[in-house]
């Protein structure tokens, strides 16, 4: 799908690594990891490659979700409203239940402010709804990206690819900061990661309503002990 100009300028200050919601802030896991030497440079591609796949199979499908719900537009049928942001409910307690690590619960959760600073950007009824509708549940970061996509007509596949872009750009760039991993590597490793991206989504596509598997023991284990190192750079 071509993205017009104005889309097109949306979904980028929307993927961008800068946009003030905490990112920066959280290494999911991989500082634990860095600090036991269980995680060198060399070892960063087959680990981001595995993390696409599992964890990111998972942020990919409920971002897809959502942006379902995002295109529905606001119409006068009460109940069907009511079902809507149901669903997004729904969505959004399911994807807590797949984090068993607390720590990368709450930074998923924290991310998902994105949806105020959406609505400070532009008053929306059907942001304020979104909004309300989970003022008793976390609000997750994958789900949020993916409702602001489908509202802004952002493209299901553009949205989608954008968020695990940013989702990798984030490891990485946690990485620059905890290990001797310098630009240009970092790049590369971006780089060499775009088919695996590309193959996540299309294969999340192919299984629209099935949730994919995943299991990522090792970073949910180093997520859990985090709190317990000497000295931490990331809050989570």
């Amino acid at each position: 799908m071509a993205l017009y100009p104005l889309p097109l300028l949306r979904l980028l200050h929307l993927a961008d690594s800068a946009l003030p919601i905490g990112s920066t802030a959280h290494s999911y896991g991989l500082e634990t990891l860095i600090h036991d030497a269980d995680l060198t440079v060399d070892q960063l591609d087959g680990c981001f490659a595995h993390i696409l796949a599992e964890a990111g199979a998972v942020e990919a499908a409920y971002c897809r979700r959502a942006y379902a719900l995002g295109a529905v537009r606001s119409g006068p049928d009460a109940d069907g409203e009511a079902a809507r942001w149901q669903t997004w409910q729904a969505i959004n307690r399911a994807l807590s239940a797949r984090k068993p690590a607390r720590e990368s619960r709450q930074a998923s959760a924290t991310l998902g402010r994105l949806l105020r600073l959406a609505l400070s950007l532009e008053d929306d009824a059907t942001l304020r709804q979104a909004l309300d509708a989970g003022s008793a549940i976390d609000l997750h970061h994958a789900p949020v990206f993916g409702l602001l996509g489908g509202h802004w007509r952002l493209g299901e596949e553009a949205t989608v690819l954008a968020f695990l872009q940013q989702m990798m750009t984030g490891l990485v760039s946690a990485c620059q900061r905890l290990m001797p991993l310098g630009q240009q590597r970092a790049q590369s490793i971006l780089w060499g990661l775009q088919p695996a991206l590309a193959a996540t989504a299309q294969r999340v596509a192919a299984t629209e309503n099935v949730d994919p598997p995943a299991f990522t023991p090792l970073l949910d284990i180093a997520g859990m002990r985090h709190p317990t190192l000497p000295v931490r750079l990331f809050v989570s």
